[in-house]
């Protein structure tokens, strides 16, 4: 287990992975990467090769609140501390908004990828695999943390697990076999500011639904600037559907 505290990083990083040559441990080769207390889920985990501790250099930087950036001709990786909130807007609130809804959306009907959709049964419940895009836990929730806090994915995951709406067989995550939709139009959603402060904000968004005419949902949705991320929605995930 490497477990790593700090408060800044570097603002250029032109390799892959962060090296600990000078740790030395007698375990496994894959070990778990602790910053600040929590966990960091990686597609690629931290490992120990030839003696050295090799660390993802996006799971770490971004767990340090940075912006990470990957130039494939200069084959290069930049990694930019976010130092304050950016400013965020009204119609900011409502497109982060929708982009939660499509997000949910998505997840809830499997994915992306390529072929037929495989199901199996488990206990008498039928599952499918997740598409390609969200078939593992590192991608799912990078995914979700698109538009959500950190925190937020993570309790969605934890719910999703211990009831079963999500299994991880062999590092790949199952669903139960359905599909659905939401009634509310969230691409038309109007924000209005309510509470303000330096890294929350609390915006009351008008829904219309899709079906009735002229009739509509107000429901207040918090954000909060989280670094190395930005605005995020400090909700429950499905909270927006």
């Amino acid at each position: 287990m490497v477990r790593i505290n700090l408060k800044s990083f570097i603002s250029g990083v032109a390799v892959g992975a962060v090296f600990f040559s000078s740790i030395s441990f007698a375990a496994p080769a894959v070990v778990k990467l602790i910053v600040n207390g929590k966990e960091v889920q990686s597609e690629v985990p931290a490992q120990i090769i030839d003696g050295n501790t090799m660390v993802p250099a996006r799971g770490l930087a971004e767990a340090l609140g940075a912006k990470v950036e990957w130039d494939s001709s200069s084959r290069t990786v930049t990694v930019t501390k976010l130092a304050s909130p950016t400013p965020f807007s009204e119609l900011d609130a409502a497109q982060l908004a929708a982009s939660a809804k499509n997000h949910y959306w998505h997840v809830s009907g499997g994915g992306q990828g390529e072929g037929l959709v495989q199901s199996f049964t488990v206990k008498g419940m039928e599952y499918r695999w997740l598409g390609s895009d969200i078939e593992t836990k590192a991608k799912l929730l990078a995914y979700l943390e698109e538009t959500y806090t950190p925190e937020q994915v993570s309790a969605y995951w934890n719910k999703q697990t211990d009831n079963s709406i999500l299994l991880e067989i062999n590092g790949r995550l199952a669903q139960p076999n359905a599909d659905g939709g939401g009634s509310l139009n969230w691409a038309e959603a109007k924000a209005t500011l309510v509470k303000d402060s330096t890294d929350k904000k609390t915006f009351k968004l008008n829904v219309p639904f899709y079906d009735v005419d002229h009739t509509h949902e107000e429901i207040e949705v918090q954000y909060r600037f989280i670094p190395g991320y930005g605005w995020r929605i400090d909700g429950t995930v499905d909270s927006i559907k």
